[in-house]
Formats: C-alpha cells, structure tokens, sequence
C-alpha cells in the first residue's frame, strides 16, 4: 500500500504516457492492485468514464465516490487466459476453450430467461498470442457467433452502452 500522494503521482504518469504513446487519453482504468483510494483518485483525476477495479458482479453498476457517480465495468479472474501463467490454471487450449464455452452457455441461458449477462474474458497477448490458445480462443468465438442477441465488443463500448442506457440514479 502506497500513499495517497504516491497513487495520484502514479497514475498521473500512468496516465500521461499513455496518451502520449497513443495520441489519446484513457477512458477507462484497470489498476488490478488497487488500494483503498484507488477509485477516489480515478474519479479525482477525471476523465475516465469507467474503472474495471471490482471482480463483484456479471454486470456494470453504479457506485458513489464523494458524491459524484461513477461506473464499475467488472473484470474477472476466473474466465482469464492469465490462468496459463498459474499453478493449477489452464494445462491446454482445450482446457480454456470448455472453461469459456461452459461460463458463456450458463450466462446465455440466464439471459434468455430474462436477467442480462455480461461475460468478461481477461486477454494478454503474451498469454493468449500462443497458437494453440488462440485457435482455443477461435473455437470460442466460433461458438459465440453461432447464438443469437450476443455482442462481442471492447469494455469501452460497454460503459458508453450503460451510460446511455442505465444512468445512475
């Protein structure tokens, strides 16, 4: 645990580079190590429309910090390729294909029945960008494609769908 000051310096910088390497700020922040202040600090910072520092819910909300409202796109540990890097994790493609297949078909069929689902998939490419993972990871896309009223899309595009669609309040 660093210090509040230490934080905001941190992700100032963070912040910072990555503009100056992509010509555009961030809109959303994944810090994976947050602190007790990390969120106080992103919503102090401004600019981001979003924070993927929660692992509590299958769907984005709204939360207060200091009064201001600020929207949680979750991430996930758990339908993750970083389980390849861990003991116990993923052994084989065929291991994270099923494991994705089955979190996809369970969240599918609770959104037909009528409660929405958001299945988030944690990519690295030094993970991920091994060939037998990604034709694991083809497989799965396969399958997702292969169902009706599925959106594949960046966190980015999530946030600006449920800020137009689920305002806080």
């Amino acid at each position: 645990l660093v210090e509040p000051e230490v934080e905001r310096t941190h992700l100032a910088e963070a912040v910072r580079l990555m503009t100056e390497l992509t010509g555009e700020a961030p809109l959303g922040w994944y810090a994976g190590r947050d602190s007790p202040q990390t969120r106080r600090l992103v919503v102090e910072h401004g600019g981001f429309l979003y924070d993927s520092d929660s692992y509590a819910d299958d769907l984005p909300y709204w939360t207060a910090v200091d009064g201001t409202d600020h929207l949680v796109v979750p991430y996930t540990l758990d339908t993750n390729d970083m389980r390849f890097a861990i003991p116990g994790g993923f052994g084989s493609g065929d291991e994270f294909f099923t494991h994705l297949r089955d979190a996809f078909d369970v969240l599918y069929a609770e959104g037909a029945a009528g409660s929405p689902k958001m299945l988030s998939i944690g990519l690295h490419c030094r993970l991920v960008g091994r060939p037998a993972r990604v034709a694991a990871l083809e497989r799965f896309l396969d399958h997702v494609q292969a169902h009706e009223k599925v959106w594949i899309t960046r966190r980015i595009d999530i946030a600006r769908h449920w800020i137009a669609h689920f305002p806080p309040g």
